[in-house]
């Protein structure tokens, strides 16, 4: 993780702990998808800066976290209106709801999914999303604090492929139906055939016998 190595080096710099969880680090990703990985660092850096004297008891990536949000959109333009638009705001409830109310989408992960908005359809995100949460623990609350940052890195991989499986699938069903439908043809040529055949046969016979 790309982001990690550089924020740890950005740590040693100033002579803190980063410390953090999984978890710390996963939502730390999502936020250089959102905002790129290089604004990322240099707020964190500034936060830092502006923090001189702290020692993070419980590590720097985790207090920074706190704020990283508010502080990452206010810098970038437009995000701010992405994650109160009414489309984003109802997906993000309708995913909570699906997830029984136990996965819940922060303004970081609300900019991301209005993103996703622009290529997928509010459906083919729900659908992919409850495909996803068959696969995920939701009896461990540490590992609920992650789960929103997860998903919303993955959800555009996920809806693509949904999406092309789809295709592929109606286009398999549209070359079934043709080939369906031009055996049925040859059945129905080769039945008028065989019975002008015997219409001919008969008419032959008449006219040899009378």
């Amino acid at each position: 993780m790309k982001i990690k190595k550089e924020i740890q080096a950005v740590c040693v710099k100033y002579g803190v702990k980063a410390g953090g969880y999984q978890s710390t680090w996963e939502e730390l990703q999502a936020l250089s998808v959102i905002h790129k990985s290089g604004a990322v660092v240099r707020d964190f850096t500034a936060y830092l800066e502006e923090c001189q004297g702290d020692d993070f008891p419980q590590g720097a990536v985790s207090k920074y976290l706190h704020v990283a949000p508010d502080r990452l959109s206010a810098d970038t333009p437009g995000a701010a209106a992405a994650f109160r638009d009414p489309e984003v705001v109802s997906l993000a409830r309708e995913l909570t709801y699906l997830s029984d109310g136990q996965i819940s989408f922060g303004d970081k992960h609300r900019v991301r999914l209005a993103e996703v908005l622009k290529e997928f359809t509010a459906l083919e995100i729900q659908s992919v999303f409850r495909s996803w949460l068959q696969d995920q623990d939701l009896t461990d609350p540490k590992n609920l604090g992650y789960l929103p940052g997860n998903f919303v890195q993955k959800v555009d991989g996920l809806a693509y492929t949904a999406r092309r499986k789809a295709e592929e699938a109606k286009q398999a069903q549209k070359d079934r139906d043709t080939a369906v439908a031009r055996l049925q043809a040859e059945a129905e040529a080769d039945r008028l055939k065989r019975e002008a055949d015997k219409t001919q046969e008969n008419n032959l016979v008449d006219a040899v016998f009378g």
